[in-house]
């Protein structure tokens, strides 16, 4: 980000509540645990772990050096300690809809807080779908079907799953994501935990939509779950076409019903969608399908593999996309309501993006 774009970014933001300043609060407020033993900041920051649950305590960790070091370099409007998504993410200047901009939500009373306030949970690739844009390092069934490979190892002791004890009660919430966060074991232990100590902390999970039975029923009976149900299309042909052995009926059957207990537990429900040559077409529609619903439209920007993602098509390709995107453009204005900004935020980034490209291939 050029330091124009940083100042314009930090002028549509809030501090009134933050006793530093920093491009990120992520390693200020939240610990993002990676299936492999990896304890981050976030989930898009690899290089830079800081920690690891099988030699570290949760103590050792948040109060580590390498914590500290992160927050110190983020305070400095920096990027380079492991914050290349981000990076990337805003190379054109683009923030609207900044993946960063999620923890500007939380307090931040120390440059180095006593307590998280956020937790994510990624512990384990169970999962039943097989979507084309994942690997078996996310899902158990494409390790083993597709890649024939043995069951991952267990990185997260059950010790370690009860030293989170402690640390439940200082939480505004905790994210599950997998895999498919219904199908993970841990996660119920946890959920047992916050049961057992009557906490209110806000259970986000992230789903595939697959997954509904009396033991779901009886966990969102005494938690108040929010739910972000992962479909990245509108039609039964374009999510059953990417997410592999989904029934679309089902999936919709289910959103209903988790519709219904969000409307009643005031809690949040949205769509997420991941961006793609195979389904940009249909994201219009998808935002239109999230109006009907009444929930929010939530855009993961597919990198990897390469062959899926949008942002490495060269100019020519683009710039199709951008068009007809354009063509699209009067009539979504027209009828989306709740996730207008969400469609033309991601026009918008794809329009500096093409403009970047073109630009580039003109002076090669």
């Amino acid at each position: 980000m050029t330091p124009a774009a940083i100042e314009e970014y930090n002028g549509s933001r809030n501090f009134s509540r933050k006793a530093v300043k920093a491009l990120c609060y992520a390693p200020h407020t939240s610990l993002y645990f990676h299936m492999q033993g990896r304890v981050m900041a976030c989930c898009r920051n690899w290089q830079s772990p800081i920690g690891n649950a099988q030699t570290q305590t949760l103590d050792e960790m948040w109060s580590g050096a390498q914590a500290q070091l992160l927050r110190r370099t983020l305070e400095n409007n920096d990027f380079s300690r492991g914050c290349s998504f981000c990076d990337r993410q805003t190379a054109d200047d683009w923030t609207a809809r900044a993946v960063m901009r999620a923890f500007d939500i939380f307090d931040v009373t120390a440059a180095d807080p006593q307590w998280p306030q956020q937790m994510e949970f990624s512990i384990s690739n169970v999962c039943n779908l097989e979507c084309i844009m994942c690997n078996g390092e996310f899902s158990s069934a494409i390790r083993a079907h597709r890649e024939k490979l043995p069951p991952t190892r267990k990185y997260y002791s059950p010790e370690f799953i009860e030293s989170l004890r402690k640390y439940l009660p200082h939480l505004h919430q905790a994210k599950f994501l997998g895999g498919e966060p219904f199908l993970i074991y841990e996660y119920y232990r946890i959920w047992e935990m916050m049961v057992e100590d009557a906490l209110k902390v806000r259970v986000h999970v992230t789903t595939n939509g697959t997954q509904y039975n009396r033991r779901v029923e009886q966990f969102m009976e005494k938690l108040d779950f929010s739910f972000a149900v992962s479909l990245d299309g509108a039609t039964k042909e374009t999510v059953e076409s990417i997410r592999v052995n989904a029934n679309f009926d089902e999936q919709m059957a289910n959103l209903k019903i988790l519709r219904d207990y969000t409307r009643e537990r005031k809690t949040g429900l949205s769509l997420t969608f991941c961006f793609m040559r195979k389904n940009w077409h249909e994201f219009g529609e998808f935002c239109l399908m999230a109006d009907h619903w009444d929930c929010g439209v939530w855009v993961n920007t597919v990198v990897y593999p390469k062959e899926f993602a949008v942002n490495t098509l060269p100019a020519a390709e683009l710039r199709k996309i951008v068009d007809g995107m354009e063509a699209q453009a009067p009539r979504l204005d027209g009828l989306l309501k709740r996730n207008r900004e969400a469609w033309f935020a991601e026009f918008d980034r794809l329009r500096r993006r093409c403009a970047a490209v073109e630009t580039a291939a003109a002076t090669a």
